[in-house]
């Protein structure tokens, strides 16, 4: 799976980490050192469809201690990205980011971070991945996309090596605009139509992918725990609230070309408002925990 841009991910960025649940993450954490023996020593960490990286610059800082994590993603544009963002957001934090052979040291207060990356296909040889020798696995953004089959396998990944994870800002089917629009309901029902799509990993399961994994690894004797990380689009992020506009009335279209003038409509009236300052948007994801029963305990 490809077509994520940069750009995209780069906009998305400052609302994916507000929405973040810290203490899934801090509960990762806990996790990571239980699952694999000595809290001191380096864990390792394989980030499933890692973009520019986002997953590591929001956990590095919480999970803390000696890092090692391979960035897995298909698209060689966004792996090809990974280093520069990574070396701008250290320098923001005034840690220092240095080039290895085969990826990026962060050395920030105390502890050491290596970033590696891998260009994989993960539709068809997620098996390829080395998991025996790491500590736990994230992903962002990604369980929307995927089929049931495919959580099949990497529930049964997961618990074959014993691993935590934790899966963030899937996006889970609710959609508020305020104020609400007669057209609303027409739009968001092509949007969830749209988010079933194929997209490279058979039939997506869209808003109910993270019920059917956590069912799943339920099934794997695995202890999970979600919550909520939506992203809260105020009336002063114009930007992004017309790109979310303008995406949704493109997928109406194409869902339901018929209805074309309704669509129109509704965006030209949600754009209107933008420019008022007189839209606000929240959009409903979810974050998830999984642990192994054996390992750690969920709260």
């Amino acid at each position: 799976m490809s077509g994520f841009a940069a750009d995209w991910l780069k906009q998305r960025a400052p609302f994916d980490l507000a929405a973040r649940s810290t203490e899934l993450a801090l509960g990762f954490r806990a996790a990571l050192r239980r699952d694999r023996g000595d809290a001191s020593s380096s864990v390792r960490i394989i980030d499933l469809a890692a973009g520019t990286g986002a997953n590591f610059r929001a956990l590095a800082p919480l999970l803390g201690g000696d890092q090692d994590w391979l960035l897995v993603d298909y698209d060689p544009l966004l792996i090809a990205a990974q280093t520069g963002e990574i070396n701008v957001w250290a320098q923001q934090h005034g840690w220092c980011c240095s080039a290895m052979a085969d990826g990026v040291l962060v050395e920030s207060e105390g502890s050491q971070w290596r970033v590696r990356s891998q260009q994989l296909d993960l539709a068809q040889s997620l098996e390829r991945l080395d998991l025996e020798a790491c500590a736990g696995v994230t992903t962002t953004a990604f369980l929307d996309l995927v089929s049931a089959a495919w959580l099949d396998k990497l529930a049964a990944l997961l618990a074959h090596f014993n691993l935590p994870l934790l899966a963030t800002l899937s996006v889970d089917g609710r959609r508020e605009w305020q104020p609400s629009a007669v057209s609303d309901m027409h739009i968001q029902q092509a949007f969830l139509r749209h988010q079933a799509g194929d997209k490279g990993f058979g039939i997506a399961l869209g808003e109910q992918a993270t019920p059917y994994l956590k069912r799943c690894l339920t099934a794997h004797e695995y202890r999970t725990v979600s919550a909520h990380s939506d992203w809260k689009i105020g009336a002063d992020h114009a930007v992004m609230l017309l790109q979310m506009a303008r995406e949704a009335a493109i997928i109406t279209q194409e869902v339901h070309p018929e209805a074309s003038i309704e669509t129109m409509q509704w965006l030209a009236q949600r754009t209107a408002q933008i420019s008022a300052r007189a839209l606000t948007l929240q959009v409903g994801h979810v974050d998830l925990l999984a642990v192994p029963a054996s390992s750690a305990t969920v709260t």
